[in-house]
């Protein structure tokens, strides 16, 4: 198992949560408008009827879409008042590609109830060398922790509500035991362009917090697991005396923190106390379930932020989706694409009917997670904002990247 991929604060933050607001799409619609308005009063060329095809389609390609309204539900989104555990079950249950049944681009619904695991469709996917697919379960398996979900994510399944009730449903269930909340410092940068005449080409630079949520259960099993492990490994003779030593003293610095843990569901940071001492926080920094703060000398150092082990592999699954997603919308004229043709370019389709998929969704970094959560990510913290179109959704860049 690589090492853990840990973040810690800096001093450039200046980007936080994006403001919940329409105003921001009806203004940017009604930019679109005077701009499409602005084109047609301007005098139009004639046409070329001897143009080759490949130009007719660049010229397809250089027009914006069609903005019919805003008024978007996405497959995902839950328009009641479900609770915030159903949100994260659905993203968990649907987090793979080929056993989503929110899109089913690869198996039916009832081929994926029929299907013992994700393993066996998986391994059902012709196209996919087997060596491909041991490293996909391997890295599933090992190196992602499993059960995480991004509270931008959740923001997006709840978009209608709006973010307060996601906040406000977190914090009761948090405070009923049910999840559990994570905020990794500045683990995400952040460039924001202005969209403002008067502000044309301004940048802004920074890096913004990252909140993670997973189910209580699983996080207070994985302690336990760990516990066990090395609870055994300190007993067993044929140990090490040395490493023996090393597995008692986690032993006991899991036993305190998960007592800690239960006492206080509420508790994001974490200081030298009469629970946990400087020994059992040192520990628990190598296990993954604590970080520093700061690295900065000045700050006060003994202060830590609770954390989940490898979640550091999960950030950087996301982070990478996103850099995809702002690249491949980045290198289309209007700075959007329709949601079709997104899936297509994250799935190597080619334009070809007759040729085979490249599946290079299911290459590092990737793994076969799905599209639909990059995008429910994205759209969560700002990054792209999606419309109706007279042949399907469509998804823009806003400017923040």
């Amino acid at each position: 198992m690589p090492p853990n991929l840990r973040y810690s604060a800096a001093k450039t933050s200046i980007v936080n949560k994006r403001p919940y607001t329409s105003n921001s799409k009806q203004a940017w619609k009604l930019h679109r408008g005077n701009i499409l308005n602005q084109g047609k009063a301007s005098k139009p060329k004639k046409a070329n009827l001897f143009a080759s095809s490949p130009k007719s389609d660049k010229k397809e390609e250089s027009k914006s879409l069609e903005i019919e309204d805003f008024d978007v539900h996405l497959d995902y989104q839950i328009l009641g008042d479900d609770d915030l555990v159903t949100a994260v079950d659905k993203i968990l249950k649907n987090q793979w590609s080929e056993s989503n049944t929110l899109k089913n681009r690869y198996f039916s619904r009832q081929e994926i109830a029929n299907a013992t695991n994700d393993e066996d469709l998986l391994f059902s996917i012709k196209g996919i060398a087997l060596k491909t697919k041991a490293e996909i379960v391997k890295y599933r398996k090992s190196q992602l922790p499993y059960g995480m979900v991004t509270i931008n994510q959740l923001y997006s399944i709840y978009e209608h509500q709006g973010q307060t009730f996601v906040d406000k449903n977190l914090e009761l269930n948090i405070r009923k035991g049910k999840l559990k909340k994570f905020i990794i410092t500045n683990a995400a940068p952040v460039i924001q362009r202005s969209q403002q005449v008067f502000q044309h080409g301004k940048v802004t630079y920074g890096y913004e917090n990252v909140e993670l949520v997973v189910k209580t259960d699983t996080y207070l099993d994985r302690i336990k697991h760990q516990i066990e492990t090395y609870s055994e490994a300190s007993k067993n003779d044929i140990t090490p005396p040395s490493e023996r030593e090393i597995a008692l003293s986690y032993t006991e610095s899991l036993q305190k923190f998960l007592s800690f843990v239960v006492a206080n569901p509420t508790s994001l940071f974490v200081t030298v106390n009469d629970v946990l001492q400087q020994k059992h926080l040192s520990d628990l920094v190598a296990l993954g379930y604590m970080t520093l703060t700061s690295n900065h000398m000045n700050e006060i150092e003994s202060q830590y932020s609770i954390s989940f082990p490898n979640c550091g592999t999960y950030l950087k699954l996301v982070n990478s989706g996103r850099v995809w997603l702002v690249k491949t919308l980045n290198k289309t004229k209007h700075k959007e694409l329709l949601e079709e043709d997104l899936f297509n370019r994250w799935e190597g389709q080619p334009n070809s009917f007759t040729a085979a998929p490249k599946y290079t969704n299911f290459r590092p970094p990737f793994y076969g997670y799905d599209l639909i959560w990059i995008l429910a990510d994205a759209l969560g913290a700002g990054v792209i904002e999606v419309f109706n179109t007279p042949v399907g959704r469509g998804w823009h860049l806003t400017g923040k990247v």
